[in-house]
């Protein structure tokens, strides 16, 4: 989560976007994944996953990390200046909502 912050951190060019378009898909994937394992979800579906985290009480607004996993779901087909800014724009937005979510695995 920390080299998705190091990366949103920094002066936005092209190649720099592209970081960060990785780094938010590999740190939403931790995200769901760790949860799962940590929760002792059977399920391997990401939305079925964030659900089970909103109603544990891990995540408050499991619509904003739904719409994460599409963001994400979106970063295999960038292929056009549209969809690369509206997932870099989700992943600037969607940063802290990680490190509130480690504050809460802390919990487990």
């Amino acid at each position: 989560m920390q080299t998705l912050d190091d990366a949103i951190a920094q002066p936005k060019n092209e190649f720099l976007r592209d970081a960060v378009i990785q780094r938010f898909e590999y740190t939403n994937e931790l995200a769901w994944g760790v949860s799962q394992k940590l929760m002792g979800s059977s399920s391997t579906a990401p939305k079925v996953v964030i659900r089970e985290m909103a109603s544990q009480g891990l995540i408050t607004d499991a619509l904003a990390w739904l719409e994460s996993i599409d963001r994400r779901n979106e970063t295999s087909h960038i292929y056009n200046e549209e969809v690369a800014e509206r997932v870099y724009l989700a992943a600037v937005k969607f940063a802290g909502d990680y490190k509130k979510l480690l504050v809460s695995l802390a919990t487990l």
